[in-house]
């Protein structure tokens, strides 16, 4: 007879929310009336996200992620917002003045983007740094974009003593959410559209406060309103002015101040723990 060793490690934390995940499904597969071809479908259906690598990732992006950020908001810096599954470690740290890496013929109007850190005591963040990355012209990301170079438009820079920082870049354009895959059919099969307002992500840190990531967005996109991650705040949408340069031709520009919650003055609990 076989002994069930009832003394096995439990994690509470992860029984409590799987036993709640677990009870909402059945509660919807009861009171829909789920059949047992629905259920095929749906069994299928993840197994073909799971085999296709970026799927899983880009599915909890798109329909949980957004919640999850709004929950881990501090409430005093700067509104975080979704990583999203593009993120790539260990960019490369670039050298003043920043310019993002680029090709001499990187689609997209040129973007000047101007901002400062600071903690929220209002204590300039010298050394604060910024992680960048976005899409180009036509709303492709080095390291997915196969043809695209390493590390296009991805790049570290510092704030300088006054936390103050600026870089060139190209305006992003808003891009539809990868269609052919578990994800794109999900959506297309309730009639929603895949489109991502143009942003550009930042990850910012600072020793002596809590580090941020979080999306900037740009005024009068068509997509504010129909994000496919439903993930745009509205403190976190800029104008864009735009000026003719010295040789006729025309660029943008844009600023955004981040608060990085914590004290410059007083390291924050989370770093104290």
């Amino acid at each position: 007879m076989t002994t069930i060793d009832t003394a096995r490690p439990t994690n509470l934390r992860l029984q409590e929310v799987f036993d709640d995940v677990l009870q909402a499904l059945l509660d919807a597969i009861t009171r829909h009336r789920v059949t047992w071809e629905e259920f095929r479908v749906a069994t299928e259906w993840l197994t073909e996200a799971g085999d296709q690598g970026i799927e899983i990732p880009l599915m909890l992006d798109v329909f949980l992620s957004s919640t999850v950020d709004d929950l881990a908001h501090a409430g005093d810096g700067t509104e975080n917002n979704l990583e999203g599954p593009y993120y790539v470690p260990d960019a490369p740290f670039l050298h003043h003045p920043y310019v993002l890496p680029q090709r001499q013929d990187e689609p997209g109007e040129k973007l000047h983007f101007a901002g400062r850190v600071r903690s929220t005591d209002g204590t300039p963040l010298a050394g604060a740094v910024l992680d960048v990355w976005q899409s180009n012209g036509l709303g492709e990301y080095s390291h997915v974009q196969p043809d695209l170079p390493e590390f296009n438009l991805r790049g570290r820079l510092v704030a300088d003593q006054d936390g103050c920082f600026e870089f060139m870049t190209v305006v992003p354009v808003p891009y539809a959410i990868p269609t052919d895959g578990a994800t794109g059919r999900l959506l297309a099969a309730m009639g929603r559209e895949p489109f991502r307002p143009a942003h550009i992500h930042f990850r910012i840190s600072h020793p002596d406060c809590e580090p941020l990531t979080t999306q900037i967005y740009f005024e009068d996109d068509p997509w504010l309103d129909a994000d496919v991650a439903g993930a745009v705040k509205e403190s976190l949408v800029t104008p864009v002015t735009r000026w003719a340069d010295a040789g006729g031709g025309q660029y943008a520009g844009c600023a955004y101040d981040f608060v990085l919650s914590g004290s410059a003055t007083a390291p924050s609990a989370l770093r104290a723990g």
